[in-house]
């Protein structure tokens, strides 16, 4: 399976990032999971950029630009520790100001704009137990009663460096 993410930058100092926090959803793996937005390749979809144009505009209300988009971050993959497997490519956008946020409360749940400053600062990362009835410890940032962990940890953090 293909899917992208959307890595969204709000220019400023410090610029911001948009996390989504994903909706309760038993059928879901990463039900209640903060996230970026995004999602899965569909065969309407010109190309992975088309992909997280629209599953960003679905799931938050946000019409990216595609003259927005910085670069394609290196492709990875999610989903390995929940049973399944994803090739995923994340696409950083930078804004000149944060956009409104219309939620679809099916996928969505809430969304937070970040400060890059509270993203390195190393007081809020932690190694937590982030997966129900398993006692491994995943290296994740605090965030609002819960952890950014796994796929999206990784691609903050081969994009900002911690």
């Amino acid at each position: 399976m293909e899917a992208a993410v959307a890595v969204i930058r709000i220019a400023g100092f410090p610029p911001e990032y948009l996390i989504l926090r994903r909706a309760l959803n038993a059928a879901d793996p990463w039900s209640g999971h903060f996230s970026l937005p995004g999602g899965r390749r569909e065969s309407g979809d010109a190309d992975l950029l088309a992909t997280c144009i629209r599953e960003t505009r679905e799931e938050c209300g946000i019409a990216l630009p595609a003259k927005a988009v910085i670069r394609a971050l290196p492709e990875s993959h999610a989903g390995h520790r929940v049973g399944g497997m994803a090739s995923v490519t994340p696409f950083l956008f930078e804004l000149p100001e944060r956009p409104g946020l219309s939620l679809d409360p099916r996928e969505i749940s809430a969304g937070h704009w970040v400060p890059l400053d509270y993203l390195l600062d190393a007081r809020n990362h932690s190694q937590e137990a982030t997966l129900p009835n398993d006692p491994r410890l995943f290296p994740c940032i605090r965030l609002q009663g819960g952890y950014v962990w796994g796929f999206t940890y990784r691609v903050l953090q081969g994009l900002l460096g911690f």
